[in-house]
């Protein structure tokens, strides 16, 4: 199993992000620092002749109701995985250094001719003292009681409709909403129990809690047998709740790419942005403060 752990290290310590931006141009002939045009100019240099959107339907997280951004992410995470091992459950979302550091060794990888496909790289989120993820993840035997009503349940497609009805009538310049993101106990998908592997293995290992990013401490939580919450403000909440069943490259929705939706909980109007937000970071804290609840927002 090939190893590009430490290619990917060095990478990240030897460049900024515009020196690792400029080495990948350098690689493939254009600029692109955005995930359609990367996963279109990755695809020519290392799969010439294949159409991203093939690699994307071979994915258990593909739809055909995700937009363009989505379909082109998931193409550009199967990619990485075949040639350095980044895990299938890692999404793609705004691009980072480290998805540009994967970019260059991918590149140098095929370059040199080295074996490409599934599962065969040791997985790159893995700490570099580790050479494989715990077994399995912490049991969760019971789930919180949620202290809110439902207000739709996101899983139903009727019950998505009559939420786009009722709300596409009322008028308001702001809201304020919280979805409920915590998966139901025996019907886990894969990608979530993969991610909640992949965290304990680094808690396990001496990652501190603390430096997790937001989505990885969510996953923690879920570890822990705690009840996990999105907040957002936005002045389109239809259009917003749909961008986190679909998936876009916006803010917030890297979140819900990880950890999807179940049922929308609470929703507030505000009468500008500011109070939105500021009712936004509010209603996480307060949220977060419980016992046996973790909510994560962008303003928290």
């Amino acid at each position: 199993m090939s190893d590009f752990r430490n290619d990917i290290k060095e990478a990240l310590d030897e460049n900024t992000s515009a020196e690792l931006k400029d080495a990948l141009a350098d690689r493939l002939g254009e600029r692109a620092t955005s995930v359609n045009p990367l996963t279109t100019a990755m695809f020519a240099e290392l799969r010439p002749g294949t159409r991203p959107v093939e690699y994307a339907r071979e994915s258990d997280y593909y739809s055909d109701e995700m937009s363009r951004v989505a379909k082109n992410a998931i193409a550009l995470k199967r990619l990485l995985h075949e040639q350095v091992g980044r895990p299938l459950y890692e999404p793609v979302e705004r691009l980072r250094k480290q998805d540009f550091a994967e970019c260059v060794v991918a590149v140098n990888a095929f370059r040199e001719g080295s074996e490409y496909g599934v599962g065969l790289h040791t997985p790159t989120t893995l700490p570099l003292d580790v050479s494989e993820f715990v077994g399995e993840p912490p049991e969760r035997s019971q789930t919180p009681d949620s202290p809110f009503r439902v207000t739709a349940d996101l899983v139903s497609s009727t019950s998505v409709q009559e939420f786009d009805s009722q709300f596409s009538n009322i008028d308001s310049p702001y809201y304020v909403y919280v979805l409920d993101c915590t998966p139901a106990i025996g019907d886990e998908p894969s990608k979530i129990w993969d991610r909640r592997r992949a965290v304990q293995t680094k808690v396990e290992s001496g990652v501190s809690i603390a430096t997790l990013e937001p989505k990885e401490q969510a996953v923690h939580e879920l570890n822990q047998g705690n009840r996990v919450y999105y907040v957002g403000s936005t002045n389109n909440v239809v259009k917003r709740v749909r961008e986190h069943l679909t998936g876009t490259d916006k803010s917030g929705v890297n979140f819900t790419n990880s950890l999807p939706p179940q049922t929308v909980v609470k929703i507030k109007q505000c009468d500008s942005k500011e109070s939105a937000e500021s009712l936004e970071g509010e209603l996480a804290r307060q949220i977060s403060r419980k016992e046996d609840l973790f909510a994560y927002s962008d303003k928290k």
